[in-house]
């Protein structure tokens, strides 16, 4: 992961701790950008998986004798 994405990250999770400290909106402190950031993980790794089951196809999916352009006939 890029540095700089790091950086910004750890100040956003910092700024919306200290709003929320302000605020008052919650019994403890930063509980909603926490839940915000491990939701947003969660979906970040449950779509990979998904991509990866459902999408993603094997090198030999297609046989070699069949042209690139005819491929799309052979979908099951």
């Amino acid at each position: 992961m890029n540095r700089r994405a790091v950086v910004v990250t750890a100040c956003l999770a910092v700024l919306a701790v200290v709003v929320d400290l302000l605020v008052g909106s919650s019994h403890v402190p930063g509980y909603s950008a926490a839940i915000g950031l491990f939701g947003c993980i969660v979906i970040v790794l449950v779509s990979r998986w998904l991509g990866a089951v459902l999408i993603q196809r094997p090198e030999d999916h297609w046989p070699d004798d069949v042209p690139a352009d005819e491929q799309g006939d052979l979908r099951g």
